[in-house]
């Protein structure tokens, strides 16, 4: 004959599947901590790629107008000694020919470009010998 109703001393556990609440919380928060530090980093991402961007045409404007000059004659009106200015947009270019640098039959060509920045005014220059 069995026995009906006698209990066990053993008890038996069932798999754990799945996460805690706790620990999809703290998940949560580690990856809204990851997203917002990612989001603070796209202002600065966007000012480097504008500052970027004005400091190529900036660039571009002094080496358009050396080779301007370096296609010139020697003698011609545009590489007479002297300084010089022009603008575009509000980008500043003024150049400078010298005589005689740094050895006599040479001239010395720097460019300058200028622009409106945050604090002030940021430039870049470029310079050249041209010989005869």
């Amino acid at each position: 004959m069995k026995e009906l109703g006698t209990v066990s001393a053993t008890t038996t556990h069932r798999a754990q599947a799945g996460f805690s609440l706790v620990e999809l919380l703290v998940a949560l928060v580690f990856l809204g901590i990851g997203i917002m530090a990612v989001a603070a980093l796209f202002p600065l991402a966007t000012k480097n790629v504008n500052e970027g961007k004005v400091l190529t045409t900036a660039l571009g404007q002094a080496q358009e107008k050396l080779e301007e000059l370096q296609e010139a004659s020697y003698s011609s009106a545009l590489m007479a000694p002297g300084a010089y200015r022009d603008s575009s947009g509000h980008y500043v270019r003024s150049w400078t020919v010298r005589d005689s640098l740094p050895v006599v039959g040479s001239k010395r060509v720097t460019v300058w470009v200028s622009w409106p920045a945050a604090q002030g005014r940021d430039s870049v220059s470029l310079a050249t010998y041209i010989s005869k």
